[in-house]
């Protein structure tokens, strides 16, 4: 009896509760892609090159965001068992009149949960396939990879998921199981039966509690709209916010009731008093529900957006550097026929080339670029000086051959451009090219024919330059001094560094942490003048910070996001039984259908749309802030062309994909709430 009854049940939870199980088979597929890429052979190749270039902590990141997520879905499977729980409550106490003993009532519960969880787990892995393969795709098209990152199946992360998942599933279990064997037959008929009202001394807290959410947020508004922005600001903004949420609802239930209590006419207007009054059923544990649900709203808002940002921030630094490796060597021309010989061996590099850098000790150029970077500083707040960003190699202005610049333009397919011998070029950063178009600089005898600011490896220093390089003919470079020299590759593999590494000790990694004091007050990297050291497109230090946190950030906010939208939609379902009961009283009242249709509608609309208003615009704020600190404080150089506007698509495009999933959640949960309430039977 009791194998028949468990089959009925879970045939009956997986079309009420489906909510909860297509969202547990979506934390499964994403819990399964992350782990996929992090474990896959190609990524532990990227860690390795971002942790010889000083940036070491990707281990320790993605374990932090894993045990935060696996501890979020952990409390989230407890929670929505109790609400099962909860809503089975007068199934299990008819069980325990008719005689059955609460082992054999625990023993069926296990079998249902562990079954449906055994389910997801196996659904969730064929998403997650399909996810991991998203994911391979967005990390391929960002480094252009061309070969497969991710094998169809990892053993390896079905493993590691198949641990994670289990430990909190299995705890939840026993925490079911336990509450059923301790709970008292009363307790299960009066489950649902702890409704509370707004009481005076309640009105009263009430309106503290209002006053003290408007002031939180007052703070946290002037903290956000500051032009200049700091990490301490941006803490306590929104710490503010949060408290500011949470005291809000609360405040929030006030005015509803006040405004229920003295306004007569308003109140009393179409079907405004039924509304509300189912919705305050419920006020003080509503509250704050809704308020900490909000602020997981917000958290969500801003953790999508600032994977955005981070995007931003990692695609600006891979466009910068278009070389895949580049190798450099302080003085003349270094002999590194040894490095190319063996990098051809091991992989298909699709174009090399080896060349030099000079200088004739001037700072005509270097002053002018210093003088824009001072004033931008200042005006960002930025504690940074010339000496630190500087590097003695780059003091001075830094000259390079034509035929080089040729021969590096059609390596990076840019179109070639023709170049008189009474004529110079000048490639430099964006930012730089309106000074130095205005001030139109003559050199010597030469005239400037052109600036160009396609990218063209020059943030950072140890490039073309830094920030800036000048192309003159070859024979004009004859009596300058080498600043140091350099061999590029391009490679569509990922390049293993730590092979040539063992291969050629005098080969280390250009470590951007790592700085010695050099010539003149300025710092270098170079701390041994005989080594040659590695750089390129992966090994750039905005890259690797932005990798660091971009994936598991990513991953972390759908998952809060999905878990804090559930939970406002099981809240909502928690009263289907009551409110199903008061329709049908309305009903016998004469009232017509289409007006029970519009009074759930606008029932439906004030839950969600309640948490929803203030999280959008808390987030938006904070996602503002934080994005602009990330810009300002990831690159010393304003290397973005349109701030406002990458903020703005950062913002809006968080709010649309949050928007979205919210939407279907909404539309899930009201459609499941219209079929039980009014079903079809009635609106014939």
């Amino acid at each position: 009896m009791l194998a028949s009854l468990s089959q009925r049940n879970m045939k009956r939870q997986l079309s009420e509760y489906k909510i909860f199980w297509f969202s547990l088979i979506g934390v499964v597929a994403l819990m399964y892609a992350f782990n996929s890429l992090i474990v896959s052979h190609t990524m532990q190749q990227l860690f390795r090159l971002f942790a010889e270039s000083g940036n070491g902590d990707i281990g320790v990141i993605a374990a932090l965001f894993s045990a935060v997520v696996v501890f979020a879905l952990g409390w989230f499977i407890s929670y929505m068992m109790d609400f099962i729980l909860q809503r089975r409550s007068k199934e299990i106490s008819t069980y325990m009149i008719l005689g059955v003993e609460k082992g054999d009532i625990c023993k069926m519960i296990f079998k249902e949960n562990a079954f449906l969880g055994l389910m997801a787990v196996i659904v969730g892995f064929g998403f997650g396939i399909l996810v991991s393969k998203i994911l391979e795709s967005f990390v391929s098209n960002l480094f252009h990879f061309q070969e497969a990152l991710l094998a169809f199946l990892s053993v390896s992360a079905v493993g590691l998921t198949c641990i994670e998942f289990c430990i909190v599933y299995i705890i939840a279990l026993i925490k079911t199981n336990r509450k059923v064997q301790t709970v008292k037959l009363i307790d299960l008929l009066n489950y649902s039966r702890n409704n509370s009202s707004v009481r005076e001394h309640q009105s009263k807290t009430g309106f503290m509690f209002l006053l003290i959410s408007v002031v939180m947020l007052i703070v946290s508004f002037y903290l956000f709209a500051g032009t200049k922005q700091t990490v301490a600001s941006i803490t306590a903004g929104a710490v503010s916010a949060m408290l500011g949420l949470l005291f809000f609802f609360r405040g929030f239930i006030y005015i509803i009731h006040e405004m229920l209590n003295k306004s007569q006419n308003w109140k009393y207007k179409g079907s405004r008093l039924v509304t509300l009054r189912m919705f305050l059923s419920k006020s003080n544990k509503m509250s704050f529900s809704l308020g900490v649900i909000s602020i997981l709203f917000t958290c969500t808002i801003v953790c999508i957006g600032m994977t955005n940002a981070f995007y931003q921030v990692m695609e600006k630094a891979v466009v910068m550097q278009p070389f895949d490796l580049a190798i450099v060597h302080v003085g003349e021309n270094g002999d590194y026929s040894q490095y190319s010989s063996f990098l051809n061996e091991r992989i298909d590099v699709d174009n090399q080339y080896s060349y030099c850098l000079y200088t004739d000790k001037s700072t005509q150029f270097t002053d002018i670029r210093n003088r824009v970077l001072t004033k931008y500083w200042n005006r960002a707040s930025k504690t940074v000086s010339i000496n630190d960003y500087v590097i003695a190699e780059n003091q001075y202005d830094a000259f390079m051959k034509y035929s080089d610049y040729c021969n590096l333009r059609a390596m990076l397919g840019l179109p070639q451009i023709p170049l008189s011998e009474e004529q110079y070029i000048i490639h430099c950063l964006p930012y730089l090219k309106d000074t130095f178009t205005n001030f139109q600089i003559e050199k010597g005898t030469l005239v400037c024919k052109d600036i160009f600011t396609e990218a063209f490896s020059q943030y950072g220093g140890y490039g073309n330059g830094q920030d800036f390089v000048i192309v003159v003919p070859d024979h004009y470079i004859e009596n300058m001094e080498a600043m140091y020299s350099l061999y590029v590759a391009q490679s569509e593999t990922v390049i293993d560094m730590s092979e040539l590494e063992n291969e050629f000790p005098q080969v280390r990694p250009l470590n951007s942490n790592v700085v010695a004091s050099g010539e003149n007050g300025y710092t270098t990297k170079i701390l041994d003048k005989g080594n040659y050291y590695y750089m390129g497109k992966l090994a750039s230090t905005p890259t690797s910070q932005a990798i660091l946190i971009i994936l598991p950030l990513c991953y972390l906010s759908l998952v809060i996001g999905i878990i804090s939208i559930v939970i406002l939609a099981v809240q909502l379902l928690t009263e289907v039984k009551t409110i199903k009961r008061q329709y049908n009283v309305m009903r016998t009242l004469g009232n017509e259908v289409i007006v029970l249709e519009k009074m759930l509608r606008d029932h439906i609309f004030l839950y969600f749309a309640l948490p929803f208003i203030p999280a959008i615009v808390i987030g938006s704020c904070l996602l503002k802030s934080m994005s602009h600190t990330l810009f300002i404080a990831s690159y010393d150089v304003p290397v973005f062309d349109n701030l406002t506007a990458l903020i703005a698509l950062v913002v809006l495009s968080a709010l649309l994909i949050f928007t979205l999933i919210y939407l279907l959640y909404a539309f899930i949960a009201s459609q499941s709430m219209r079929k039980e309430i009014i079903p079809l039977t009635l609106e014939k």
